[in-house]
């Protein structure tokens, strides 16, 4: 993963931290720039999660994705930024 790209695609310029205003931070620019969408379901492609078909799409491809996608995508980002992250299912 290149955070520096992953940071750049959501417009995300300050020197990151694994904190909790960082965190905020992240997650506002995150909804803002990566946005919910279901083309590729609505257009019958594969839908792969592994993160970097992930990384490609949102970041390479400037798209969004589904909920799934959108929330695997942040996992990985927040993991390289040193972040302690909890899948937990809801």
């Amino acid at each position: 993963m290149n955070s520096a790209a992953y940071l750049d695609r959501i417009g995300y310029v300050d020197s990151p931290s694994p904190n909790l205003d960082t965190l905020r931070a992240l997650h506002v620019r995150h909804m803002h720039s990566a946005p919910f969408e279901n083309l590729d379901i609505h257009l019958k492609r594969p839908i792969v999660l592994n993160e970097q078909h992930l990384y490609n799409k949102i970041v390479g491809r400037k798209r969004g994705g589904f909920c799934y996608e959108l929330n695997a995508a942040f996992a990985w980002l927040l993991r390289a930024l040193d972040f302690d992250v909890t899948y937990v299912s809801a």
